[in-house]
Order: structure tokens, then C-alpha cells, then sequence
């Protein structure tokens, strides 16, 4: 089932395990939709730059791929004074400003707002599930499909929060040992490199 903004209110001010707990909450009159939750960018962006590797190799040790990836790409911190530009085609990591913690009842889903989608401005790629359990910053993976570049600035609502009630989840995310972003925070860069089927992937080429 899909939370109301007064399902979604009630359990942000719940003090017990099984609240939703966002902060900071800055304007919940503005942020609260009728079944969402706007939340904001961050100040801290990760762009790919260009280097002299060919490829990412998902074929290496775990320790090569997770130095290609840190190597791939750069970061800056942004005041909330200053902006950032998004060009045409460009790709880029930020996080939500919120911290995020779910019960384990609750599952959510990511989505950009449609006045940043109408100017070519997408959120995420395929990232945009969040588990029952899971606690941490969310990561933007940000993408400009327009023909203009666009500034933005840490604090802007780019992105908004469905939350949907979940029965009998046997082992939330923070529980489980194959989570790789729990307790995240700011912008994650891909672990790829911890999934099984990669390390069995180099066993096997070994």
C-alpha cells in the first residue's frame, strides 16, 4: 500500500522502531506531498573524468576494480552559496541531504520531481528502490538528457520519496550481509566489486 501524506506524517513523528526517520526535515509543509516526500540534493557531487584507462574491469581483482572506479571519478564539495552545471549528455553522483533510516515494514521508492524532469533532468538510472531497513543518504545518479546545460545547488527538492508498507520481510537491509551501502554517507561510488557473481566471475577466469 502506497502511505498518504498523513500515513507518511504519522510515522515521521513516531518515536519507536517503527518510524521513518528523515533529517534534517527542513520545511515539512513544503517537502510533505499528498503521498511523497521531497527531499533534497547535497553538497557533494562526483563526476567521471577522463583517464587513461580503457575500460572498468569487472574481470579484475577486487581491489583493481574498486581503485579504477575511485580513479574514474573526482569529487567537490558545493557551499549552498554556489552552483554546479549539469551539461547535455553529462553524468554525474550526488546524495539526497537527507539522512534516511526505514523500519523494516517500510519500503520506498525514488523518483525526480516532473520540473526537473521537463528540463531533461533525471535522478537516477536504475537505482531508485530502497529496502525495508535501510539507513543512510540516498545516491542521485544524476543525468542532463536536454540540449542546455542546467545549474543546480545544493538544498534545491530535486527528487521525491513514495513510501509502500511491506508484510513478513524475513531479513531487512541492515541486517543483511550482502549489503554493501547501509550506513552510507554522502555520495557512494559502485561496490560493485563485493557482488558474489563478480568475485566468481575472476575465480573462474583464474
Amino acid at each position: 500500500m502506497l502511505l498518504s501524506d498523513l500515513q507518511i506524517l504519522e510515522r515521521l513523528v513516531r518515536d519507536d522502531p517503527e518510524c521513518i526517520f528523515v533529517s534534517p526535515l527542513i520545511d515539512p509543509v513544503l517537502q510533505l506531498g499528498p503521498s511523497s516526500l521531497d527531499v533534497r540534493i547535497g553538497s557533494e557531487i562526483k563526476t567521471p573524468r577522463v583517464i587513461g584507462s580503457t575500460c572498468i574491469d569487472l574481470t579484475a581483482s577486487g581491489e583493481e576494480i574498486e581503485r579504477q572506479i575511485s580513479q574514474y571519478f573526482e569529487t567537490r564539495r558545493v557551499s549552498p552559496e554556489e552552483a554546479f552545471v549539469l551539461h547535455p549528455g553529462e553524468f554525474a553522483l550526488a546524495s539526497t541531504l537527507e539522512f534516511i533510516r526505514l523500519p523494516r515494514d517500510i519500503a520506498a521508492r525514488l523518483e525526480g520531481r516532473s520540473s526537473y524532469g521537463r528540463l531533461g533532468i533525471e535522478v537516477h538510472s536504475t537505482a531508485g528502490f530502497v529496502d525495508p531497513g535501510y539507513d543512510g543518504n540516498l545516491t542521485f545518479e544524476l543525468k542532463n538528457s536536454g540540449k542546455l546545460p542546467v545549474k543546480l545547488r545544493p538544498g534545491l527538492r530535486v527528487a521525491q520519496l513514495c513510501f509502500f508498507t511491506v508484510n513478513d520481510v524475513q531479513v531487512p537491509y541492515n541486517l543483511r550481509p550482502q549489503s554493501k551501502y547501509g550506513g552510507l554517507q554522502g555520495v557512494g561510488l559502485s561496490r560493485i566489486h563485493l557482488d558474489m557473481e563478480v568475485a566468481r566471475a575472476r575465480s573462474v577466469g583464474q
